[in-house]
């Protein structure tokens, strides 16, 4: 499993972080642990109906941290607690859960906190940011 913690903030503040626990202390905070591989392909198709990447890698040496498309973000803004719990059967259906025992219930949990996660932050160009734990 690889445990990743999904911060809210901006670009500029997350730079600004000397570490992960700058970070933690800082920023509204959620996390998700992932079977195998870094995957959100699944869940950005199904949130944004798109086939855009999901995420891309940021560069700041000495970190393994990744910043979500924006129009995730715009797709927690506007779901519904029903959109987001039909969100999380259709996941459970596809990579990287596929054929694996999850409970769309428990998936619909992460994402109604990661939605909650982004409306705590009142910074106007906020963005999601998955930083992999080592």
């Amino acid at each position: 499993m690889k445990k990743i913690d999904i911060f809210v903030c901006s670009d500029a503040e997350m730079r600004a972080c000397a570490s992960w626990q700058d970070a933690f202390d800082s920023f509204p905070v959620t996390g998700i642990a992932l079977p195998g591989e870094l995957d959100f392909a699944s869940l950005g198709q199904l949130l944004t109906h798109s086939a855009a990447p999901a995420i891309r890698p940021v560069s700041i040496p000495g970190r393994e941290l990744y910043v979500f498309a924006h129009a995730m973000g715009q797709a927690l803004e506007r779901l519904t607690a029903d959109d987001l719990a039909d969100i999380a059967v259709a996941w459970a259906q596809t990579a990287p859960w596929a054929g694996l025992d999850v409970n769309p219930f428990d998936l619909a949990g992460f994402l109604m906190e990661l939605q909650s996660t982004w409306h705590q932050s009142a910074t106007p160009d906020k963005a999601l940011f998955a930083w992999i734990d080592a």
